[in-house]
């Protein structure tokens, strides 16, 4: 990796976890599904989106063996190595090589727990919601 990638995946994590969790509306309302649309259409190295879904809700299609890593939500990150990023009305379908080994995922925007566009938290659960602490 090269020391410019590093160092921007750096900062993006230091901002996942310095941006505020407050004042985000959830990720279930219209406003926030067509902003989510819009956010990951524009994905790119420079601008990355990050996405936490429910592995196991309706309209989510996750390898198996990612599942049994990923038992209830997974993170990802939509910025260097992605492909055929297919974004519709309920949802997206891209992908994702993990630990060099390629997967394709389907996600329902219904099931999209917090949503961060390019470090900027858009839609998500407050604190009291959360499963987990982390962004």
């Amino acid at each position: 990796m090269r020391r410019y990638e590093l160092a921007a995946r750096l900062l993006f994590a230091a901002t996942l976890l310095v941006t505020s969790r407050a004042n985000a509306e959830p990720c279930n309302t219209i406003a926030a599904r067509a902003g989510m649309a819009a956010s990951l259409r524009l994905a790119t190295e420079e601008r990355p989106v990050n996405v936490t879904f429910a592995t196991r809700a309706t309209g989510v299609k996750v390898p198996a063996y990612l599942l049994e890593n990923y038992p209830d939500e997974m993170p990802i990150v939509l910025q260097h190595e992605f492909d055929r990023l297919v974004v519709t009305d309920d949802g997206f379908d891209v992908g994702l090589w993990f630990k060099h080994k390629y997967a394709r995922l389907t996600v329902s925007f219904d099931a999209v727990r917090e949503f961060y566009d390019n470090s900027v938290r858009t839609c998500g659960r407050d604190d009291k919601d959360s499963v987990s602490s982390r962004p």
